[in-house]
């Protein structure tokens, strides 16, 4: 597997992956040397702050097998035998190494015949973190959720001055 590759995951995607490394204990073979390496060298981030151009588990991307195309797969968290033509499961050694990758980056894993093949992330259609965040606007700000008009005036308003007619001061002169 490439040196290379720098991956950035999810909390929940970071959970997936503890679980799966913690069922494979010490057991040698390319996978766990994936998987451990997968975990090592990942950083974690919210829901909220991961790039959208990210693979996570549940996303439905593009990539490439040594320059050639595949997909649309959707990477799911379920055992890699039995699953739809569209689904790549994590489990498997190609979801693994593509989970956490974004948009044009590239790692190896060894591959059938002892040669390795490179897979590469051509595009993510749909990041379902990405579709839980406002919209933008072409400007760069956040679309309001509220259309209502959201306008506070800070301009002085004139008062009139209230005149009593009473000469006492009353408690607080004493």
């Amino acid at each position: 597997m490439s040196r290379e590759a720098f991956y950035q995951l999810t909390a929940e995607d970071a959970n997936v992956l503890m679980s799966m490394l913690e069922r494979q204990g010490d057991r040698p073979g390319p996978f766990a040397a994936v998987l451990r390496e997968k975990f090592n060298r990942s950083s974690v981030f919210s829901r909220e702050d991961i790039p959208p151009d990210v693979v996570t588990i549940d996303t439905q991307f593009i990539y490439t097998i040594n320059g050639v195309r595949v997909g649309p797969h959707v990477l799911v968290h379920k055992p890699a035998g039995g699953l739809p033509k569209l689904a790549l499961s994590v489990c498997s050694m190609r979801g693994l190494a593509l989970l956490g990758l974004a948009i044009g980056e590239k790692t190896e894993i060894p591959g059938n015949d002892a040669e390795f093949e490179v897979l590469t992330v051509e595009s993510v259609l749909f990041q379902p973190e990405a579709e839980t965040r406002p919209k933008e606007k072409v400007g760069g700000a956040a679309e309001l959720i509220d259309q209502a008009p959201q306008v506070v005036d800070f301009r002085p308003r004139h008062r009139k001055p209230v005149i009593s007619d009473d000469d006492d001061p009353g408690p607080s002169a004493a």
